[in-house]
């Protein structure tokens, strides 16, 4: 697929390749400002980098006029939006389903990312299920005091923390009921060591992170882990040892992590799995709770 020539697709409809900031013309309206409640009002600068990132941005041309717009590529559908007057978003997410599956390889599923809660009815009439469910949240910073409980130590994370981080991590997702699916501690190592290489430079963002230790065992049982994402703090991951929990460690990550935040930021943000019972403290502590995003996917079998 040459991904910069003009597609024609089913019943007419045409996919236009368009160059990330000409794209982000409809898209930072159609998509950004549509569904601003469920991503926290991103910038037109924000969505310009994130068609920028994926580059694979197409008008829905039917005819002479743009009647929506997509991220698409082999096995790979994101942010579908449709353009006024036109109105018929389950017909475009079919045809554009019934393409991608024709580009796409099919020992792997087409991932649907990042679907908003009134659009996933339309995607499961059409054979998609759901992958998982995530709320964004959102707070105001602060400087609070942040208590930590007695037997435990905390400190910044340190480069040697990674394997030892990746493997709390899976112990606490594996424990977590709200987990269907769990990574490999590779995975998790990968995901450690981006905060390492590249957000523990930014200083803010390494004050916001710690990880908590058991000053008996000398074990981590804790872990909050920071980047900058779309202008704001984001927190990549918050975990205790299931052994652990329940004696105001997370609360303490978390107070330290908005305190720490306030230095340069008027709000810090978190993603949490739907059924997270952690969304109970995250609501205590004053975040804010949005709207569902959903991956989906769709088993890649050609007709």
């Amino acid at each position: 697929m040459n991904e910069h020539e003009l597609i024609e697709i089913e019943d007419g409809l045409r996919l236009v390749y368009q160059e990330p900031k000409e794209y982000t013309r409809y898209y930072s309206i159609y998509h950004g400002q549509k569904y601003a409640d469920s991503y926290f009002r991103r910038s037109p600068e924000t969505l310009v980098e994130v068609a920028t990132i994926f580059d694979c941005g197409y008008f829905i041309m039917e005819g002479e006029m743009i009647i929506g717009g997509v991220l698409l590529k082999p096995n790979f559908m994101s942010d579908l939006f449709v353009v006024p007057p036109y109105s018929d978003y389950e017909r475009l997410a079919h045809k554009l389903l019934n393409y991608v599956k024709k580009i796409s390889v099919t020992e792997e599923n087409i991932i649907v990312r990042e679907v908003v809660e009134e659009q996933v009815a339309a995607y499961e009439q059409l054979g998609c299920k759901i992958q998982e469910v995530n709320v964004w949240m959102i707070r105001p910073t602060e400087q609070m005091m942040a208590i930590l409980p007695e037997g435990y130590s905390s400190r910044a994370v340190w480069s040697e923390d990674a394997d030892d981080i990746a493997c709390l991590l899976m112990k606490a997702y594996k424990a977590n009921p709200a987990y269907k699916q769990i990574g490999t501690k590779d995975d998790y190592l990968l995901h450690v060591n981006e905060f390492i290489d590249q957000h523990k430079h930014h200083k803010i963002m390494d004050e916001c992170s710690r990880v908590v230790i058991d000053t008996h065992s000398n074990n981590i049982v804790g872990v909050c882990l920071h980047m900058e994402f779309e202008e704001y703090p984001l927190i990549m991951s918050l975990v205790v040892d299931p052994d652990h929990q329940k004696r105001g460690l997370g609360r303490y990550l978390l107070t330290h992590s908005i305190h720490s935040s306030s230095e340069r930021y008027p709000a810090t943000r978190l993603s949490v799995i739907k059924d997270n019972a952690a969304i109970k403290l995250y609501e205590d502590l004053g975040f804010l709770r949005g709207r569902s995003i959903i991956d989906m996917y769709l088993a890649c079998e050609r007709e």
